[in-house]
């Protein structure tokens, strides 16, 4: 005869038992139904502006870059915006009569990080312009 304790545990185990939940199986998945509705627009996305403010301070920093030092890699910041970023990449050359230097830098900011590509050249008297700045 059973005794007490192994008729419990039989018991329990056969009830639980009864509580397996089933899903679907592999081959059920795969055959739902893929199918795409235009009934969620997606948000369209933001325009990428960089203000003139983030223009000056890049055209700054890439002008007053010293590339004598060695260092490859150059910080900017903008308080107005709260935009930062590091210039890297950067070259120089001649341009006819002017000095211009091609870089690369990132923009931090609230929105995200991006990637940019400019160029900068004097434009006399100790000024620089800067002609290209685009999203990389």
């Amino acid at each position: 005869m059973l005794g007490y304790k192994t008729i419990c545990v039989l018991a329990v185990f056969l009830g639980v038992q009864g509580c397996v939940v089933a899903g679907p199986t592999i081959e059920q998945t795969l055959s739902l139904d893929q199918t795409v509705t235009g009934s969620i627009a997606t948000p369209p996305t933001k325009a990428d502006t960089v203000t003139e403010s983030d223009r000056m301070i890049v055209r700054n920093a890439v002008s007053s870059a010293d590339i004598a030092s060695g260092s490859r890699r150059f910080a900017w910041s903008n308080p107005e915006t709260g935009s930062s970023g590091v210039i890297s990449d950067l070259n120089q050359f001649r341009d006819g009569e002017n000095i211009c230097r091609n870089f690369e830098t990132s923009r931090q900011r609230f929105d995200g990080i991006a990637l940019y590509r400019g160029r900068a050249c004097t434009a006399g008297a100790g000024q620089w312009a800067l002609l290209e700045f685009a999203k990389s």
